[in-house]
């Protein structure tokens, strides 16, 4: 005999019972787990465990509590968990955006898979409203595709709150061919001084010399130091260390210093922010010149401005 609504509803209850189980596996070893990226470890793939934890975990605890057709509720939820983190990997910011801990990301896992088995639960529930499980299905791949989509805007709108916590003033050069690659924020200095970290790349050669060939700007609390202090000793101290040639003064409190292998750095205050900008290969006059045309910009602005390359 079919399962009345609130049968069909208490089985869901048990659905979301087995998600908490299998999300409390995943959440761990997430969190004991590697950073993906070996840099933040906020962003990417379940892991092969984490993986197989979603089938067996939910097969094993399907089975204890005795859900109805446990083995197709343990992989269609399996499926459906992994499907449903995924979407949400897509919109969860970065632990840089806000300095939280990577661990608390777990609760993305946990949130999965406890609407993923829920959804697998009622979708094998023996009731007449065969329009539900349609409706179900419908909203699981809405989630899933809307998720591409909104992953850029939902990156940028991070990238922005970020920037808005650091407490630097945010400026950036006008670098005419050059495009923003890369912004970091926040990014913490020795003693806790708040950096926020430029990545400027030609525009089409973006992966040729990485780095070495961009331009890079950091910018600091123009309290931090005066543009000759910030010279004598730059944020990267140690990296100057060898072949440095003495600072010298430019025009209007400007001061450049020459490195090693055709590094060069300009130093200035400019919108309230103190004003590193530095390359292995543009032009002293090319430095100055961005330095000239760093104006203040907006939090949303500049995060807008970040075009990674895929």
């Amino acid at each position: 005999m079919p399962e009345t609504g609130k049968g069909a509803l208490a089985g869901v209850v048990v659905g979301v019972v087995v998600g908490g189980v299998v999300g409390v596996v995943q959440a761990v070893l997430w969190a004991v787990s590697a950073p993906w990226d070996g840099h933040s470890g906020t962003r990417g793939p379940y892991t092969l465990p984490m993986t197989v934890a979603a089938f067996v975990i939910g097969a094993v605890a399907a089975r204890q509590v005795r859900l109805r057709l446990w083995p197709l509720v343990a992989f269609a939820g399996g499926i459906a968990t992994l499907a449903l983190g995924e979407a949400l990997w897509r919109v969860t910011p970065e632990t840089t955006n806000y300095g939280f801990q990577r661990w608390l990301l777990g609760g993305v896992h946990l949130l999965a898979a406890v609407a993923g088995f829920a959804v697998a639960a009622w979708l094998v529930a023996a009731t007449r409203r065969w329009w539900s499980r349609i409706a179900m299905l419908g909203v699981l791949a809405a989630v899933c595709v809307l998720a591409v989509p909104l992953a850029e805007p939902a990156s940028r709108w991070h990238l922005a709150r970020g920037f808005t916590l650091v407490g630097v003033p945010l400026v950036a050069p006008h670098l005419p061919g050059y495009r923003l690659y890369e912004a970091a924020a926040p990014v913490v200095g020795g003693a806790g001084e708040p950096v926020i970290m430029l990545e400027y790349r030609r525009v089409g050669a973006e992966t040729v010399g990485g780095s070495r060939l961009g331009i890079q700007v950091l910018l600091r609390r123009s309290s931090a130091a005066t543009p000759a202090r910030a010279c004598a000793r730059p944020y990267y101290a140690d990296s100057w260390a060898a072949g440095s040639e003495p600072c010298r003064p430019a025009s209007r409190d400007r001061w450049v210093r020459h490195g090693w292998e055709g590094r060069v750095a300009v130093f200035a205050h400019s919108g309230g922010a103190l004003v590193e900008i530095e390359s292995h290969g543009a032009e002293e006059t090319t430095l100055l010149a961005a330095v000239e045309a760093t104006r203040p910009i907006s939090a949303e602005s500049l995060a807008d401005q970040v075009r990674p390359v895929r």
